[in-house]
């Protein structure tokens, strides 16, 4: 007996055209086919998630009927590395599912860790044999093993909502923290339901000619959240001796999940990237405070607010 497999291909380029084509969410159109060539049917799209500091758009997606009656399924997306400093992200599993249900293997979705790329995911024997896969009813699930899901719909007739895990913006009321010997700049606040820092291994790669260790993440659980503050510090800052505290709307103080890590900028500055996370079950809509302290002078903390929305 011929066991048959299935197989995934994954291309990767190393810059993206962002705007070439103009998608309208969920238009289906003809491909047309030679005489020869089994029926194609292409769903343009524009559906964005987020994953591990990066965005993955998906514009096209293409159903191929194979010869033995089942589907091979071509996926285009963009994929924008949103983090100011490389990343190490644990990557999403990218699987295919119809009426919600599993159709497809699990296919890795490997991001760049900096810059823009373009992805084209080829994966072969989707559905069971003799039943015309309908594309309108796919959706592309962005996941890892226990942890939340983004959900990108294909069609409109998916059976599922879309649940992109978009960052939530954190409007700090002031830019600058000045304490004891530390003079930052407030560069991001957001909260996350989808990668949080991790202490893991990661792998140097070479930026043009510069080698540099990416910042590690991992995945988050379902329904756990957390506020990411990243800080630009100037050349040669640690964060071994900046005391932060974060209280949360429901009264909670809490402090980073992880020791604070600083990263180079990928220029010539010397600048660093202070990053810190507070990992969290629980409601996120409200105020947020947060306290920074030099060690040396903890009695004396910078105090910003930061309004989720």
């Amino acid at each position: 007996m011929i066991r048959r497999r299935r197989t995934a291909v994954l291309c990767a380029a190393a810059v993206l055209t962002a705007g070439c084509t103009p998608f309208g969410a969920d238009t289906l159109r003809a491909v047309e086919s030679g005489p020869a060539e089994p029926p194609a049917r292409t769903v343009a799209v524009d559906r964005t998630a987020w994953w591990g500091s990066s965005s993955y758009r998906l514009t096209e997606v293409t159903t191929t009927r194979q010869p033995d009656g089942r589907t091979a399924v071509e996926l285009v997306l963009g994929v924008v590395v949103e983090s100011p400093v490389p990343v190490a992200a644990a990557p999403p599993r990218a699987t295919l599912e119809s009426d919600g249900v599993a159709v497809s293997g699990a296919l890795e979705m490997t991001p760049p860790p900096y810059g823009r790329a373009s992805l084209t995911a080829t994966v072969q024997d989707v559905g069971t044999p003799g039943q015309p896969l309908d594309p309108d009813r796919l959706a592309l699930v962005l996941t890892a093993p226990g942890a939340a899901r983004a959900v990108l719909p294909i069609g409109t007739r998916s059976g599922q909502d879309p649940t992109d895990l978009r960052p939530v913006p954190l409007r700090a009321s002031t830019q600058t923290v000045h304490t004891g010997r530390y003079r930052l700049t407030l560069a991001a606040a957001r909260l996350r339901a989808d990668c949080t820092g991790d202490t893991g291994p990661a792998a140097t790669v070479v930026l043009g000619t510069v080698p540099v260790v990416p910042r590690p993440l991992r995945a988050l659980k379902p329904g756990q959240h957390t506020a990411q503050i990243l800080f630009e510090a100037p050349p040669g800052t640690t964060g071994d001796s900046l005391l932060l505290h974060l209280t949360l709307p429901d009264g909670r103080r809490i402090a980073p999940s992880l020791p604070i890590g600083a990263t180079p900028y990928p220029d010539p500055s010397g600048r660093v990237n202070l990053a810190a996370w507070f990992d969290f079950y629980g409601d996120t809509a409200g105020t947020y405070t947060l306290e920074a302290a030099d060690r040396e002078d903890p009695e004396d903390p910078e105090v910003l607010t930061l309004v989720a929305g």
